[in-house]
């Protein structure tokens, strides 16, 4: 016995061994280690031996896919981090991530790495994004995208918990200068100067010089003159936070060694220096936490009290992990103790509450909101700088609970405490902005008891709207019925308020047609028993029509997201030869993700389009596209629903976690395969054949999946 199982062990070691060196001999191919690394890492799991590969071996995997960046690449990148820790006992750090963006920076397209950039505190080993990675980034893309699109990208730095630089200003600013053929204008720069004073930025000599010399250099003299006079005035008289030069030290000693060696680190070498116990350094140092301990130790061990800035940091980065239940204990926490709340303390809770408006949240989220508003004083000031904490609510908070209740299933309770919020945004001297009047526009629309009424009212306040104000208009137009009709849109008025967006030179969106679409394909089953065919017919044509207004639109390029809500709209409505269309033009432009994969899947299922659903799993099988959890459910729910319940048992039982397959069958997986077994009459069989194929899953099912028809 014992000779047998070392017999087997080494023939093991000498698989992994032979996996690895054809694995190396071939690394700069793609398609080699999609081929090789996923038999490597199955032999690994079987007979696991960390260090199989080094670090500089597992980064120049992901540096050839980035290289190559495909979906089935960026598919694997993933799979890649996922395993460095668990099967190779590589750590994955922020440097990994910095090696697979700068290759992702040079292949890929500038929405891959914003989307790379914007994922990382998302991923099974999060990490928030740092300056230095947006920079890299906006290094490359301030040449080659439009102006628009690199303001966006610095504009929503902050959203992924990374502050903007005057750096990051600079790289906008040299974008207006290389991407368009007219000069600009002083108002543009005065609006980008306007977002820098938003963020707090200190003056910077080398802002001012790079403003005036882009005018000078260009015989502008009298413009140079006055963007730096405007510059100087606005941003001189700031001062540079002196804790500035120790933040960085701080922040990263906190996040790699925790809080309490942070401290320990500065009052042995940061005060000797004359780094002073600011508040500065206590937000530094809890910047990542997310544990009530941490505040804790940081009041006692430099005797100081409980304040709010550093309760709205320990809630806004549980909110950001997706610890809403830790967020909300750890304010009425803040609460006991007297802590006196601010905007910056409540409203990523308000936000996250009203992201799903149902009655429950709501309610939390109003109580929360009153708490604020009942220690506010009256017309206090709001808030000049991102940095700031208003004293009271401000104009983000109203916009986020009117939007909420503009969202609601259940306006009517809310309606009147809507116009109690407009009140009280009187009250506190907010005013009406760009963002909370798409939400007053969608609130008094939903209200309207006719077509032409809910226009006249858009067409009142449309000035104030700005892109995503449209957006949310846009949204709520296309749910609105009137005499008891179906939610259908009228594609005139639809796309007159498309072209209302053009005429005040604002940038049209693929959003525009994926809000139409969802809608469109939504309708059948949210009113199954009021849909008649000719309504079908009449919601066919419609989405055709809006396939050709895409096709022909100049103004817009679609990307995967507008192609599968297409794709999944035909498919919805019975559409078969469209939705495969749609899939053959995202498969040869390779412009499709797992979402794709799933919907032509389920499209092939449903239409029991047996050729089709096996020449688009002999394509991904061919790129050596690693199906995800999901598309492998969706693969054999459409074996299931094609009457190839064998084949479905087949590739649960002998493909999935087989043959390189790292992705293992879950209960939810059975679940599908016993659902289609029962309509057949075979449950039994089918149960037994799991049960003797996949004994450790099998232990795992509840019992209502097992005994089924056994008994």
């Amino acid at each position: 016995m014992f000779r047998l199982l070392a017999r087997r062990a080494s023939t093991a070691a000498s698989d992994v061994a032979a996996l690895r060196s054809t694995l190396l001999a071939r690394v700069e191919s793609p398609a080699a280690i999609h081929d090789v690394y996923p038999r490597l890492v199955s032999a690994l799991q079987r007979t696991p031996a960390p260090g199989s590969l080094s670090r500089a071996q597992l980064l120049q995997l992901l540096h050839v896919l980035a290289t190559s960046a495909r979906p089935p690449d960026l598919q694997r990148i993933e799979e890649i981090l996922g395993h460095m820790p668990a099967v190779f006992g590589v750590p994955v750090t922020i440097d990994t991530h910095t090696a697979v963006l700068r290759a992702l920076v040079a292949h890929a397209t500038d929405h891959t790495v914003y989307r790379w950039l914007h994922s990382m505190p998302a991923r099974p080993v999060p990490f928030t994004p740092t300056q230095a990675q947006f920079h890299i980034f906006l290094d490359a893309c301030h040449r080659r995208a439009p102006f628009k699109y690199v303001r966006q990208v610095v504009s929503t730095m902050r959203d992924a918990g990374c502050k903007p630089t005057n750096d990051s200003f600079k790289y906008l600013i040299r974008a207006r200068w290389a991407q368009e053929d007219s000069v600009p204008t002083l108002a543009e720069f005065t609006s980008v100067l306007n977002d820098m004073k938003l963020e707090d930025l200190p003056y910077d000599p080398s802002v001012d010089d790079l403003l005036y010399t882009s005018y000078a250099d260009r015989d502008l003299p009298q413009c140079a003159d006055k963007i730096r006079e405007q510059y100087r005035r606005r941003f001189h008289d700031t001062q540079t936070d002196p804790f500035s030069e120790w933040k960085d030290q701080v922040i990263t000693i906190s996040r790699s060694q925790g809080v309490e060696k942070t401290i320990d680190h500065y009052f042995q070498v940061m005060a000797p220096k004359g780094c002073e116990p600011v508040p500065q350094l206590f937000r530094a140092i809890l910047r990542h936490s997310t544990a009530l301990d941490d505040a804790q130790i940081v009041q006692k061990k430099f005797n100081v009290p409980p304040s709010v800035d550093q309760y709205s940091l320990l809630i806004m980065n549980n909110v950001r992990a997706g610890s809403l239940d830790n967020a909300l204990s750890i304010y009425e926490h803040s609460k006991a103790i007297g802590i006196v709340p601010d905007a910056a303390l409540v409203h990523p809770i308000i936000k996250t509450l009203c992201r799903s408006p149902t009655d429950d949240n709501l309610d939390k989220a109003l109580a929360i909101y009153r708490d604020l508003a009942a220690v506010a004083p009256p017309y206090s000031k709001t808030k000049d700088t991102l940095n700031e904490h208003a004293p009271g609510p401000d104009s983000t908070i109203y916009n986020t609970l009117l939007h909420a209740i503009a969202s609601s299933d259940n306006l009517d309770k809310y309606f009147d405490t809507a116009k109690q919020l407009l009140d009280d945004i009187e009250t506190f001297n907010i005013g009406i902005d760009k963002k909370n009047a798409s939400s007053i526009i969608v609130l008094f629309m939903r209200r309207a008891p006719s077509l032409s009424d809910a226009l006249d009212i858009y067409n009142g306040l449309r000035s104030a709207l700005d892109e995503r104000g449209y957006a949310v208009v846009l949204h709520a137009f296309c749910r609105l019925s009137f005499n008891n009709d179906l939610p259908v849109p009228s594609l005139t008025s639809y796309f007159g308020i498309v072209k209302d967006m053009r005429r005040a030179g604002l940038e049209i969106t693929l959003e525009v047609y994926t809000i139409l679409l969802h809608q469109l394909g939504s309708v059948p089953a949210l009113h199954r028993s009021r849909v008649t065919p000719d309504h079908i017919d009449e919601i066919i044509t419609t989405v055709r029509r809006v396939h050709d207004f895409l096709t022909l639109d100049a103004a817009v390029s679609p990307d995967e997201q507008v192609w599968n809500q297409l794709m999944n709209t035909y498919q919805r409505l019975g559409c078969f030869d469209d939705a495969y269309r749609v899939w053959n033009t995202m498969y040869i432009s390779g412009r499709f993700d797992y979402i794709s994969v799933s919907i032509i899947f389920d499209a092939c299922g449903y239409a029991r389009a047996r050729n089709a659903a096996n020449k688009v799993f002999s394509q991904l099988a061919r790129d050596r596209f690693s199906l995800n959890l999901h598309n492998w459910k969706s693969w054999v729910e459409c074996l299931c629903r094609m009457n190839r319940l064998g084949d479905a048992l087949r590739t649960v039982c002998l493909q999935m976690g087989k043959n390189g397959n790292t992705v293992l069958p879950d209960v939810e997986t059975v679940r599908i395969l016993i659902k289609f077994a029962r309509r057949n009459r075979v449950e039994a069989d089918v149960l037994k054949h799991l049960e003797k194929s996949l004994p450790e899953l099998w232990e795992t099912l509840p019992e209502e999946l097992r005994v089924g028809e056994k008994q």
